[in-house]
């Protein structure tokens, strides 16, 4: 699956997530867009996501681009990027069971990354980082 899941748009993938639900998406294709965001260099244009899904893939993007393994420069990039798609009030999503993420509330996303996050802490350590250059070294510049 993993083969497949690289050779797909990052904004495709972020639409995907969010019509499946981050609850049920595979562990790959979450781990996947995270990797994208951290180390790919990756900037999602949320215009290429379908509207009724942009407030969950915007929500994910912008709680992913918070994680201390983005650099200054970088979290600042990717967090203009999405800002502009989120809504100035967002509207209730219809599924907010167990939302606690006060970010998701924002962005009116019917999910919430909490209970995910500790499948993503082993792909944000220094160590993970400095594998993942050595394989495959990233320019950090667009």
């Amino acid at each position: 699956m993993k083969r497949q899941v690289r050779r797909m748009a990052l904004e495709r993938m972020l639409g995907d997530v969010a019509r499946q639900g981050v609850a049920h998406v595979a562990p790959e294709l979450l781990r996947e867009v995270a990797e994208r965001l951290w180390y790919a260099g990756e900037v999602p244009n949320l215009a290429k996501v379908p509207a009724n899904l942009r407030p969950d893939a915007g929500y994910l993007v912008d709680r992913l681009a918070r994680f201390n393994v983005l650099p200054k420069e970088r979290k600042l990039q990717v967090l203009s990027a999405v800002r502009q798609y989120q809504p100035a009030s967002p509207t209730p999503a219809a599924d907010v069971t167990g939302r606690k993420d006060p970010l998701a509330v924002a962005w009116g996303a019917s999910m919430d990354l909490t209970s995910r996050l500790g499948e993503l802490m082993p792909y944000q350590t220094r160590q993970y980082a400095s594998d993942k250059a050595k394989v495959a070294p990233v320019s950090l510049t667009p």
